[in-house]
């Protein structure tokens, strides 16, 4: 075997290993990783059913649903679209069998839908960063 050391034209001919150029790469897409994870947010979020009522011209809807009292929603959304919404009214209901509370919400919306429709929503709320999320679970 030649004595790469000492041969200084054998050592300009050695080859460079591969797994050290993959192992730099993999390294590199871990600290972008991390980075993502540490600033981008992200909500909590509650799925819960609405029931439609609209008037005769329907031009405006309403939409009454239940919603635990720990909930306090920075954004809505309605059948995975964001929506535009008003409350109408924020009543807190105790269920005396259950022994719990909720609020029974009533939104005002301009979205096109039927009336007696029952649609999804979804309430986000809590927004923080998902290494925050993250170190919560963990500790």
């Amino acid at each position: 075997m030649l004595d790469l050391f000492n041969n200084k034209y054998a050592f300009l001919k050695k080859q460079p290993k591969y797994e050290f150029i993959i192992v730099i790469i993999i390294v590199a897409l871990l600290f972008i990783l991390l980075r993502y994870i540490d600033h981008k947010e992200m909500y909590d979020h509650y799925k819960t059913k609405g029931l439609v009522s609209c008037d005769a011209n329907a031009s405006t809807c309403t939409i009454k649903t239940a919603l635990p009292t720990n909930v306090n929603f920075d954004e809505i959304a309605l059948n995975n679209n964001y929506l535009n919404y008003e409350i109408l009214s924020k009543e807190l209901v105790v269920d005396e069998e259950n022994y719990q509370t909720y609020y029974e919400l009533t939104l005002s919306t301009t979205t096109s839908l039927t009336n007696q429709e029952i649609v999804d929503l979804n309430f986000y709320y809590n927004k923080q960063r998902i290494i925050t999320k993250i170190k919560e679970k963990m500790f």
